[in-house]
């Protein structure tokens, strides 16, 4: 029975690791190739890049294939290393730590011989890693420049034009190609610090002066409300007062326009009659002219 038990949990543990390794979801590399070749490719890119002209920018900005986007997105981190760090120097060896350097344009100069087995003689020398994830492989290399050392990293990729390319151009290609190109600066653990606390300073910077600006709106709010109503109600008045002067005039006139005289004389000539019959006289008055009495 014992044994039985010791035998159920070994089962159970191969089991786990057996799934624990199912799910680790990693790919294996599906492309040959040599740490001298990928390395020798990284390198040589990178100096292409260093050494990039304008125009060869101006086309891959016009161009729309995604490998031209990852060689410019390249390019950039390339020209920002430059920007932080100083000039290019070399490459680190993994012997001594020393800059080493070579002669690239021997390269493109065919009447050179031992350009080749010196450039793998430097290859051998540089100080650089190789690792595989998720199919595809990462190269590492060390490069020195005047104040920092910065290391490119190249990840490659397969090819999928490999297989047939020879067929239709009767021209061979490498089996993989560069999916995407990082340059990090080595900076130390003080530096890292200081950036980091400058930037932590200036996000807090920018928040309190957006919470300093938004408290001086609020207290304000009350003046600004106060002008709002007193806008309002003096466009209130102008308006209220507005038809009383339109009807002003009309008054004025009105009481501008007297009675003329041959009415004035008729009114109290009818008056005067009506007065005589009532104290029995006769209707026989005749009123000649009317003129203002003196008052004393």
């Amino acid at each position: 029975m014992k044994m039985k038990k010791i035998v159920l949990l070994f089962s159970m543990i191969a089991v786990f690791f057996c799934l624990t390794a199912c799910s680790s979801g990693q790919e294996a590399v599906t492309f040959e190739y040599t740490d001298t070749d990928i390395v020798s490719d990284t390198v040589y890119q990178a100096y292409n890049m260093q050494t990039v002209s304008d125009a060869y920018r101006a086309y891959l900005a016009d161009n729309d294939d995604p490998m031209a986007e990852v060689l410019l997105t390249g390019i950039s981190n390339m020209d920002n290393a430059k920007k932080d760090c100083g000039e290019f120097k070399g490459y680190r060896s993994k012997e001594d730590g020393s800059t080493i350097m070579y002669d690239f344009s021997r390269l493109q100069n065919s009447e050179d011989e031992t350009a080749q087995d010196d450039f793998l003689t430097f290859i051998s020398m540089l100080d650089y890693t190789i690792e595989e994830n998720n199919g595809n492989v990462t190269v590492n290399v060390k490069a020195v420049y005047d104040k920092h050392d910065v290391e490119y990293s190249f990840v490659y990729e397969e090819n999928s034009a490999y297989a047939y390319s020879y067929e239709l151009t009767g021209q061979s290609v490498s089996p993989y190609q560069v999916k995407e190109i990082t340059a990090t600066p080595d900076y130390s653990f003080g530096e890292i610090m200081g950036k980091a606390a400058a930037n932590t300073l200036m996000g807090m910077g920018t928040v309190f002066i957006v919470l300093i600006f938004i408290s001086l709106i609020i207290g304000r709010l009350s003046s600004i409300n106060a002008l709002v109503v007193k806008l309002t109600s003096g466009k209130k008045d102008k308006e209220e007062a507005t038809p009383v002067a339109a009807t002003a005039p009309q008054v004025q006139t009105a009481t501008a326009n007297p009675m003329d005289d041959a009415q004035l004389v008729a009114v109290i000539t009818a008056a005067v009659t009506a007065a005589n019959e009532a104290a029995g006289g006769t209707d026989s008055l005749v009123v000649r002219s009317i003129r203002k009495a003196k008052r004393y």
